[in-house]
């Protein structure tokens, strides 16, 4: 068994593991108290200049490079979460994230040496799960404050193509550990319905493999607002 192979098998393992315990919150959660949350969002991200790391054949590149997000263009910047608090109110909860960010990098294709193409743009696609808090809401209990801190995986499709020959690749891969942090507000409309808005730092290392042998590596910090909708139900 490769060393990447059993690396995705530790993903995998840990992903489990991890849905396995928030199941297992769930189940031992109070129903009287229970509240579930599943939320949609939009917006926006941009992402932090990086070193990427190439190793392909011959070719040894190592250089910084400037990421674009595009998050209005296709496929767009989306994500969907769903939560679970322990009681409504100011409280702690667990939350599953996904985001689908995206990630460009800012080269002239046709002069560079190396690169024919270079992005994650289907997308950077970030698992996390989250510890969450909610502060005690205010204007009459309409706005509540909340915060969050997870971590989870990085599943990027990753599109390299090169000028030395290399096949193309061009499929998802697990690429590494990612972790954020956010911090919004969210307002509600009424017993059942909400709205939010939220500022999130998402961190993301990307060891990705290349067909036909090598490697590209490079992390990618990723500031985004998401703005969305969310329905609760519970006790």
């Amino acid at each position: 068994m490769t060393s990447n192979v059993r690396g995705k098998l530790r993903l995998l393992t840990s992903a489990a593991a991890g849905v396995a315990a928030y199941i297992g919150l769930l189940a031992d959660a109070r129903p009287s108290l229970a509240e579930t949350q599943i939320s949609v969002y939009g917006g926006a991200n941009s992402n932090f200049s990086s070193r990427g790391t190439l190793v392909s054949g011959a070719t040894v590149d190592s250089r910084d490079f400037d990421w674009e997000g595009k998050p209005f263009q296709m496929p767009p910047y989306w994500g969907a979460t769903i939560t679970h608090w322990w009681n409504r109110g100011a409280s702690w909860g667990l939350a599953i994230d996904y985001e689908h960010t995206k990630a460009y990098a800012d080269v002239d294709f046709a002069s560079d040496p190396v690169y024919r193409h270079l992005e994650f743009t289907d997308g950077n696609n970030l698992l996390f799960l989250n510890l969450m808090y909610r502060f005690n809401p205010v204007l009459d209990g309409k706005l509540t404050p909340f915060v969050g801190i997870g971590a989870g995986i990085a599943i990027p499709h990753v599109e390299v193509k090169l000028k030395n020959g290399a096949p193309d690749t061009w499929e998802y891969q697990f690429a590494g550990g990612a972790g954020q942090v956010l911090a919004g507000l969210e307002y509600n409309l009424n017993e059942s319905w909400s709205v939010f808005a939220a500022g999130k730092l998402s961190y993301s290392h990307l060891a990705t493999e290349l067909e036909g042998g090598g490697h590209f590596k490079t992390h990618l910090w990723s500031p985004q607002i998401a703005i969305g909708l969310s329905y609760r139900f519970g006790n």
